[in-house]
């Protein structure tokens, strides 16, 4: 069986920095986003300037240090922006590039998507950004229609087949807690029960199938090693329907975080990698870890080394810590 090592990385913003409005060309920022295939975007790369110099360094060694097979990404604006980083930063950074950049442009307002970069051929790539509460059969709230999507961004799925065997990754990034995480709760906990619910129309015997649900879910089982009864994920691990990798390994309560929340000073894991009861069972001590090389300053628990060039607020990689999974398929 492989080893197979995933991480997953909001990147935050990772968008476009580019004077859109002296191209003489109308509409280009949509235009842009419009672009669906890897090819094209190579060629539109080559033309403009779209990223911020330092962030984005620290952004590639950052999800460099992982060395992964699958990096899942969250908070990217587009195809372009994607391929753009890809080629002039990370490649830089690693021995060897990835072959397959994935995004398929979801319902977030701002343009933040979800998306893949991956050595390793993808046999199907799905979105649900379309995917309805009446789709998934999710009551709808009062200020709600059965005729909205189940996601703010999107619930994006890669089908991986190797040898024999399937794996599905599920890439999320649910509703952020901008504006209360108690007034916020009911939209993450309608994503999550959607995410539940397209894995049990996925897969026939749920329990026994290999699948990863892993992104930014924007909520916490806990905060600075404390439990926190009030999330929002319950459908994703109520009666062992999955595991939380990260809850599951060896790592110290304390040491349990990806983000870092400076108003509170407070820090807890946004980041999850949930495993399916058949992985769990086969990755019984997961092998997760945190990159934090590319945290500002200010986060001060963390005392490790940090990148050259990293400030107390900015620049940084990021405000969320890369969360990698080795585990055996």
């Amino acid at each position: 069986m492989p080893i197979i090592k995933l991480t997953s990385f909001n990147c935050e913003n990772l968008m476009m920095r580019f004077n859109f409005r002296d191209t003489g060309i109308s509409d280009l920022r949509n235009k842009l986003t419009s672009i669906s295939e890897a090819a094209v975007a190579d060629s539109v790369d080559a033309a403009f300037d779209v990223l911020s110099e330092d962030d984005r360094t620290l952004t590639a060694q950052t999800l460099a240090a992982g060395a992964a097979d699958i990096c899942v990404l969250q908070e990217v604006e587009n195809l372009v922006v994607l391929t753009a980083f890809h080629n002039r930063y990370l490649r830089r950074w690693t021995r060897r590039g990835y072959a397959h950049r994935i995004l398929k442009e979801g319902n977030d307002a701002r343009g933040i998507d979800v998306a893949a970069l991956s050595r390793a051929t993808p046999q199907r790539v799905i979105s649900h950004a379309e995917t309805t509460l009446s789709d998934l059969g999710i009551s709808p709230r009062a200020d709600q229609s059965p005729h909205d999507p189940v996601f703010r961004r999107d619930c994006l799925q890669l089908d991986y087949r190797f040898g024999e065997t399937r794996l599905a990754v599920f890439v999320c990034h649910f509703k952020s807690m901008h504006g209360g995480r108690y007034e916020t709760r009911h939209i993450r906990q309608q994503e999550a029960l959607g995410v539940r619910r397209i894995i049990e129309r996925s897969f026939e015997r749920p329990e026994t199938g290999n699948w990863i649900i892993c992104g930014d879910f924007n909520d916490y089982l806990e905060q600075d090693g404390v439990p926190a009864n009030d999330h929002a994920l319950s459908s994703l691990i109520d009666d062992g329907f999955s595991v939380d990798a990260l809850m599951a390994s060896d790592t110290p309560a304390m040491d349990r975080w990806t983000h870092h929340y400076e108003p509170e000073n407070s820090y807890a894991a946004l980041d999850h990698i949930f495993l399916s009861p058949a992985l769990a069972a086969r990755n019984a001590r997961p092998m997760v870890s945190i990159t934090r090389m590319g945290l500002s300053w200010r986060a001060q628990r963390y005392e490790g080394m940090r990148l050259p060039g990293v400030g107390w607020s900015h620049p940084k990689a990021s405000d969320h810590c890369p969360i990698s999974l080795e585990f055996l398929l």
